[in-house]
């Protein structure tokens, strides 16, 4: 048996939801899953060569874990992955990992689990459910106290651009870390009224992007362990976009306009426009 999950890149936060909204993006990791061949494990694309090829990949955890759930042996095969979502830049790779392995293995032992169930597991894996409800549901979700999830389809007009810079990366850990343990009652307030606009305009009015997509509460101190990608937000939201760091950064979501000439990042930068993905993760056989 042959199996292959395809699972979005995703972008969380999108400014003022934090740790709350996610969004996914028609970006793709691809990973194919054996049953019966020589159990090995192999990339291809962004991190062929850094991620581990022992079995010790999120992939083949969240497989076994799934199993264990269960009360099933792991199934044993070949993992091969095409990456296509940079590692380490805020896009929800170690999300899509997991979500492609908890539905592999799902797929595999015949589970039947719901996609409540998939998030479930792939969030206690990766540690953080915003990214992974996404890549489980597609669209817009919102994520409640790790469990509750609302999926939209936003509103078709929306243009997302991803800015990726070549050589800062933030780990998800590290990004954490750095921010404060309170918050001020205004900035809470302030991220309270602006997560609902951005909510509003995601899904029927995006015009009100620029001034919805404000934070009080993490972007400043991502935004401070790499100047460069400061500059360039600064410049962005100077245009008059909207603009945030995706996840935990150091990437940058963009909303394009028809009326705004996007500034040029120059050097270092890769710019991928890429839609919504209506989408969730899919699995086919064959």
């Amino acid at each position: 048996m042959r199996l292959t999950a395809t699972v979005p890149a995703t972008a969380a936060n999108l400014g003022p939801g934090f740790d709350c909204f996610g969004l996914a993006l028609d970006l793709c990791n691809e990973v194919t899953f054996e049953a019966g061949a020589d159990p090995r494990v192999s990339w291809l694309g962004e991190g062929a060569g850094e991620l581990p090829t022992d079995a010790s990949d999120l992939v083949s955890r969240a497989i076994a874990a799934t199993a264990e759930r269960a009360g099933r042996e792991a199934p044993l095969g070949t993992i091969g992955g095409v990456n296509r979502i940079p590692i380490e830049r805020g896009l929800g790779s170690s999300a899509a990992a997991a979500v492609a392995g908890v539905s592999l293995a799902n797929a595999a032992l015949g589970l039947g689990l719901e996609p409540t169930h998939v998030l479930e597991i792939a969030a206690g894996l990766e540690g953080h459910p915003d990214n992974a409800a996404a890549a489980v549901f597609g669209g817009f979700t919102m994520v409640l106290d790790d469990q509750v999830v609302a999926r939209f389809d936003p509103d078709p007009d929306l243009r997302p651009a991803v800015f990726v810079p070549a050589d800062a990366r933030v780990s998800t850990e590290a990004a954490r870390r750095a921010l404060p343990e309170t918050v001020s009652r205004a900035d809470a307030a302030s991220n309270a009224g602006h997560a609902a606009l951005t909510a509003v305009a995601l899904l029927h009015d995006p015009d009100l992007l620029p001034k919805a997509m404000r934070d009080r509460l993490h972007q400043d101190v991502r935004l401070a362990l790499v100047p460069e990608v400061r500059e360039a937000f600064d410049r962005l939201r100077e245009a008059g976009l909207a603009v945030c760091v995706s996840g935990s950064g150091p990437a940058l979501l963009v909303f394009e306009r028809d009326d705004v000439v996007t500034p040029d990042p120059g050097e270092g930068w890769t710019v991928m426009r890429v839609p919504v993905r209506a989408a969730g993760v899919d699995i086919r056989e064959g």
